[in-house]
């Protein structure tokens, strides 16, 4: 039996299939199906529409809060992007919104009382209309992403490097020893383990190492770097 949070992202997903179809062919049997597919997601709403009531002092003002919280649904599905965000999360900040707001409207920010007020707190859609869209960017969002995505980078290439050495060291084993397989392949994958920790986690870096672990990390470097040299990758 599907989760609260599928059932829910089901129904949106069948009234945006459902208002799609009216595009495609208007009528009234179209246009009946998306009114039934719209009250089903309202009715799976209503815990979290009376939770959130609930949570920002509203319960005295129920039906109000209802009206926001339906203004919300209807705009959240209006501006729904499956690719960009699951409608649970979705819906949530655009409730939260509106409740907010008709709080401010009601009963002013109480979180001011004793201090300076400083503002009020607005829909989303309020703001944007201000034109508050420069400072609602995080501006510090696109240099985080590009480290992230550098940091990612840089430890698949480190893995894919190591994954060839212990390859080229597993068959050297192989061919040079009177060991066993098992034997070579815990030995390896020791040595691996070994190499990538030294290589991707900047603590470890600094640790003092045994002159024989040394040994082993300076020998993998050496030919990674080596065998990097003759190939591109």
């Amino acid at each position: 039996m599907p989760s609260k949070n599928e059932a829910l992202e089901n129904a949106v997903n069948e009234l945006l299939q459902a208002r799609t179809a009216i595009d495609a062919a208007p009528g009234l049997r179209a246009q009946v199906r998306a009114d039934r597919c719209f009250a089903r997601l309202a009715a799976l709403l209503a815990p979290r529409v009376r939770y959130f009531t609930r949570r920002y002092g509203l319960s005295d003002v129920a039906e109000d809060a209802e009206q926001a919280c339906a203004i919300a649904l209807h705009r959240a599905v209006g501006q729904y992007d499956p690719c960009r965000a699951r409608f649970t999360t979705f819906i949530d900040w655009q409730i939260r919104a509106e409740l907010q707001a008709l709080r401010t409207r009601l009963y002013g920010d109480r979180r001011s009382a004793g201090r300076r007020r400083v503002g009020a707190w607005l829909s989303l859609d309020a703001l944007r209309a201000d034109g508050a869209d420069d400072w609602l960017a995080d501006e510090e969002a696109e240099d985080a992403t590009e480290a992230a995505a550098s940091d990612c980078l840089a430890q698949c290439v480190t893995d894919r490097l190591v994954d060839d050495w212990a390859r080229r060291r597993h068959a050297a084993l192989s061919r040079g020893t009177g060991r066993g397989a098992v034997q070579v392949e815990a030995r390896v994958a020791a040595e691996r383990a070994l190499v990538l920790r030294r290589l991707s986690d900047s603590e470890a870096a600094s640790e003092r190492l045994r002159e024989s672990d040394r040994h082993i990390v300076r020998r993998a470097v050496a030919d990674i770097i080596r065998h990097t040299r003759s190939k591109p990758h």
